[in-house]
């Protein structure tokens, strides 16, 4: 099946809900029986929501274009998401050289 992917998050802070549909034109996977990979542009749906955690479920359907849960099909994932404005998110890098020890046995 070329499933669509109902996207629904629900903040923990004030329960609110967004909800989007990914649809399978747009996914960018090579290898779509395995796993499916979209670009999703955060602050098309985030822009007024506040920093905090999210738990989300995602639905696989036909519809491009539903956006009610109990019209989905199957769950396919769960989890946590927490969102950042990104102003205070820093990366570290790790250059530690390493070394081999080789001991000659005979």
């Amino acid at each position: 099946m070329d499933a669509n992917f109902l996207c629904v998050f629900q903040s923990r802070i004030t329960n609110e809900k967004v909800k989007f549909v990914l649809v399978n034109s747009a996914d960018q996977s090579l290898y779509q029986d395995r796993y499916n990979e979209f670009d999703v542009v955060v602050n098309t749906y985030f822009a007024t929501k506040d920093e905090g955690w999210f738990t989300y479920t995602i639905y696989e359907q036909a519809s491009p274009s539903n956006l009610i849960e109990a019209n989905a099909g199957a769950i396919v994932e769960t989890g946590l998401m927490f969102l950042s404005d990104g102003q205070d998110v820093t990366t570290t890098k790790y250059d530690n050289p390493t070394t081999f020890k080789v001991y000659d046995a005979t």
